[in-house]
């Protein structure tokens, strides 16, 4: 978030030290995959947290995302509001495909390295949160109250035509159940008699990441002051007549600037 804005410079630094320690993570998630130690725990389930962290810096950095140029199928005479949701999301998808393939890549990498043996902590913590990124990304591309465009880069603005703001969703209450479902069924498998302390401590991290996501995907549409999301935030030009203002609903208006504008 720091390097969010910054010089060319620093953003390239800041991407450059992110992938040094990623290739420092990796090592040890390939050190520890045959412990069994509280402490290999630790570090492998850290390191499926590092890599992760890699994956987002360089996709919210700008680093990897999708192709720059407007596809050709893409349906520019529409405001994005306007169009389906199939065009709005392959839309979407179109502009971070290249994050979406290298994510992918990244998990099979891990499973390749990790699966047969004993300490697989470090893929089920980067598939966690591979999960409820994707399940938050989903929540907001369907609509949610409390997101805004300024909440990220500005080279993601463009893509605030796709998405709305509502109340809720239908995938919300799906995506929370699931999630929370997962989450106590790892706490369960921590407290459980008979598991012995390097898997209960696995458990457990898992479970408090999931439960973080599951936080997260709440406060999407929890009614909170703004106060408490818009501190610190840009706002963006606002090319919207006043006249047109006045009359628009605040929970269903379209959250940024057309796709090609």
């Amino acid at each position: 978030m720091a390097a969010f804005g910054r010089s060319p410079l620093i953003t390239r630094s800041a991407f450059l030290g992110a992938s040094v320690i990623l290739m420092i993570a990796i090592g040890v998630l390939v050190e520890t995959r045959d412990g069994t130690s509280i402490r290999e725990v630790y570090l492998a389930a850290s390191s499926g947290v590092i890599i992760w962290g890699w994956q987002l810096t360089g996709y919210y950095l700008g680093f990897v995302t999708g192709p720059q140029g407007q596809p050709k199928w893409a349906r520019t005479d529409l405001p994005g509001w306007q169009r389906g949701i199939v065009d709005r999301f392959r839309t979407a998808l179109y502009f971070s495909i290249y994050h979406e393939l290298l994510t992918a890549a990244f998990a099979v990498m891990i499973a390749v390295v990790t699966w047969s043996s004993p300490n697989r902590w470090g893929l089920w913590m980067y598939l966690a949160l591979w999960l409820m990124h994707s399940s938050a990304k989903l929540n907001v591309f369907f609509g949610v109250r409390n997101f805004r465009m300024e909440f990220l880069p500005e080279h993601f603005h463009h893509l605030g035509a796709l998405v709305s703001r509502r109340q809720y969703n239908v995938f919300l209450p799906v995506s929370v159940i699931l999630a929370s479902s997962i989450t106590l069924t790892l706490f369960y498998l921590g407290v459980a008699p008979g598991t012995d302390d390097a898997q209960r401590v696995g458990y457990l991290i898992l479970a408090t990441m999931m439960s973080l996501g599951v936080l997260e995907h709440c406060l999407l549409v929890l009614p909170i002051p703004a106060a408490l999301w818009g501190w610190g935030l840009r706002s963006l030009d606002d090319e919207t007549p006043p006249a047109k203002q006045k009359r628009s609903d605040p929970e269903s208006t379209n959250l940024g600037v057309r796709i090609g504008d």
